[in-house]
């Protein structure tokens, strides 16, 4: 039986090259706690990519926060353009936030 929702693999940036070509080209939209870097390409599908601050301590915390990141840009991904790269970062060095805080954030970078 195939799952109905998920965040396959296909919609992810995976190697370092295309991630550094949006770090340097992407165009940047920031918050408080989050920053949103996307990337027009020639491509027909998004891709997306997460990531957190070095700072983070407790693996269960921090994979805790990238799959509540990874839920919003799933959810969200019909606001971006198609062909667009973008990488979503967590600033924050807050652990304890819920998935409504992090919404929020989002939705006021758009």
């Amino acid at each position: 039986m195939m799952k109905k929702e998920g965040f396959p693999k296909s919609l992810r940036i995976k190697n370092k090259k295309e991630w550094d070509e949006v770090i340097k080209k992407g165009e940047r939209f920031s918050s408080h706690k989050l920053l949103v870097i996307r990337l027009k390409t020639e491509e027909k599908e998004n891709k997306f990519g997460v990531a957190l601050s070095s700072g983070l301590k407790g693996a269960v915390k921090r994979n805790r926060i990238k799959r509540i990141l990874r839920e919003i840009l799933r959810r969200n991904k019909d606001r971006f353009l198609s062909g667009e790269k973008v990488i979503l970062i967590y600033r924050s060095k807050v652990t304890e936030i819920s998935y409504h805080e992090i919404l929020n954030e989002f939705s006021g970078l758009f």
